[in-house]
């Protein structure tokens, strides 16, 4: 976090900070709700704020190295998160789903993917053991 300190938006630290926990909100809801366009605009106006008014040295970045390095990276999630999808659905549910619509976010938003992936299975099954051991005491309620 430190290292992000003296970069600014407007020339404002805090407006950086919170252009930055925006778009990490936005691709979050965006990966959530399994709708890429929303996360591809919030990219382009982060990345366009930056380039007018913000000190983020954003084209350094920008090299073929890394932007190979990354589409394989993505790639390769997209392929395992391609497998783990098809074990998740069955027959019927595979026929309805539009594979095309979900490659391509999880292959080029992969990190965050990654993250909603991980942290949304945990936590669901984590929601679900601790429901289950006190499943009897809301029922009692609940039927009281």
């Amino acid at each position: 976090m430190e290292n992000l300190i003296p970069f600014t938006l407007f020339g404002s630290g805090i407006a950086f900070g919170i252009m930055l926990v925006l778009l990490f909100i936005i691709l979050i809801s965006s990966d959530i709700g399994e709708d890429g366009i929303y996360a591809f605009v919030a990219v382009i106006v982060a990345v366009g704020l930056n380039y007018f008014w913000g000190t983020f040295p954003i084209l350094s970045l920008i090299s073929f190295r890394n932007i190979s390095i990354y589409l394989f990276l993505g790639f390769i999630f997209s392929l395992i998160r391609t497998y783990f999808k098809g074990k998740k659905l069955d027959a019927k549910q595979k026929e309805y789903f539009e594979l095309k619509e979900h490659v391509f976010r999880w292959w080029l938003m992969f990190p965050i993917c990654l993250i909603t992936w991980v942290f949304g299975d945990l936590l669901k099954e984590l929601y679900n053991f601790v429901y289950s051991k006190l499943s009897k005491v809301y029922q009692s309620i609940f039927n009281a």
